[in-house]
C-alpha cells in the first residue's frame, strides 16, 4: 500500500522544484553566465568599491585604453623603421630561390668566364613591392640561401678535417661556428668600408651586403673539398682559383653599384679602381685563412 507524498510532487517525497534559472523565494539568485568583464565594468566596480564616481572612473579607463593603443602603435612603427631589415618580408624576399637559380648562381660564382653575365639587377614593377625582383626571378639578385648553406657546409667540412687529423672534439664545433660567424662579419665590415671610402655607404642595404659577404664560403668549401679528397696541391690550386673567381664576382657586382651611384655623385674613377683591385687581392689571404683554419 503506497503512501501519498507531500503536496506539490505526487508520488515522491520531495517538494515541488522551481523551473531552472528562476529565483525561488528564500533561495539563491540565478548565476550569471561567466563572461570576461569589460574594462569599463571592472573600473566601475572598483570605483564603486572605493567610493569613486563611476562616470569619472569609466572615463579614466577609456583614456588609459586609448593611450595604451597609441603607445603600442608607436612602438611597432619604431621597430619597423629601425629593424626593418630583420622583418619577415625582407628575409623572405632574399630567401625566395629556386633550383635553377642556385645552379646559375654557383656557375656565376665559380665560372664567371663561361658566359657574359650582366650583373645588373631587374627592377620590380609592382607598386608597393620591393625595389628589385626576388632571386627566383633574377639571377643577379643577392640571396641568403647560398651563403647560409655554404657556411653550414664549411662547419661540417671543418669537423671532417679535424676528425681526419684525430683532433676533433665536441667543443670544436661551437668554436668553428663562432669563427665562421666572425669571418662573415669581418667580410661584411670590409665591404662596408669600401663603400664608405667611396662615399656611398648606404648604397647597399644590410641584408644584401651580408649576402655578398657570405658568398666567400663557396670557394672556401670547394678548396677544402679538394684538399680532403686529393691532397695539398689540389687544395692550393682550388684555393687560388676559387679566391680569384670570388673576387671577380665581388668586383663586377660592386662596379654596377658604383656606376649606378656615380650618376648622382662625383666618384673618382681612379680611386674606385684601386679600391676594387685591393678588394680582389684581399680575397686570397681571406679564403686561405678560412680554409686552413681547421
Amino acid at each position: 500500500m503506497s503512501h501519498p507524498g507531500p503536496q506539490g510532487y505526487p508520488g515522491q517525497g520531495y517538494p515541488a522544484q522551481q523551473g531552472y534559472g528562476q529565483h525561488a523565494p528564500g533561495g539563491f539568485p540565478p548565476q550569471r553566465a561567466q563572461q570576461g568583464a569589460l574594462p569599463g565594468e571592472f573600473a566601475g566596480a572598483m570605483g564603486g568599491a572605493l567610493g569613486l564616481d563611476p562616470v569619472m572612473t569609466g572615463f579614466a579607463s577609456n583614456v588609459l585604453q586609448q593611450g595604451g593603443r597609441n603607445y603600442l602603435q608607436r612602438g611597432q612603427e619604431f621597430v619597423q623603421q629601425r629593424m626593418g631589415f630583420l622583418t619577415g618580408g625582407a628575409l623572405q624576399h632574399h630567401s625566395n630561390v629556386s633550383g635553377d637559380y642556385v645552379q646559375r648562381k654557383l656557375l656565376m660564382l665559380l665560372a664567371p668566364f663561361l658566359r657574359r653575365w650582366s650583373y645588373t639587377r631587374n627592377h620590380e614593377q609592382i607598386a608597393g613591392g620591393h625595389k628589385y625582383l626576388p632571386p627566383r626571378q633574377d639571377v643577379n639578385a643577392p640571396d641568403l640561401y647560398i651563403p647560409f648553406m655554404a657556411a653550414c657546409t664549411y662547419c661540417v667540412l671543418a669537423s671532417v678535417a679535424l676528425t681526419a687529423g684525430k683532433r676533433f672534439k665536441p667543443d670544436t664545433m661551437y668554436a668553428t661556428v663562432s669563427e665562421a660567424s666572425a669571418a662573415w662579419l669581418v667580410h661584411w665590415v670590409l665591404l662596408k668600408a669600401v663603400l664608405w671610402v667611396l662615399g656611398i655607404p648606404g648604397a647597399v642595404p644590410f641584408l644584401e651586403l651580408a649576402a655578398y659577404a657570405g658568398y666567400v664560403f663557396v670557394p672556401v668549401c670547394v678548396s677544402m673539398l679538394a684538399g680532403l679528397a686529393l691532397g695539398r696541391w689540389a687544395f692550393r690550386i682550388a684555393w687560388a682559383y676559387g679566391a680569384a673567381m670570388g673576387g671577380v664576382f665581388l668586383v663586377r657586382t660592386l662596379k654596377c653599384v658604383i656606376f649606378h651611384e656615380a650618376r648622382r655623385t662625383a666618384i673618382g674613377s681612379k680611386r674606385h679602381n684601386y679600391l676594387l683591385l685591393a678588394l680582389w687581392l684581399s680575397q686570397f689571404p681571406f679564403c686561405y685563412y678560412l680554409a686552413v683554419l681547421p
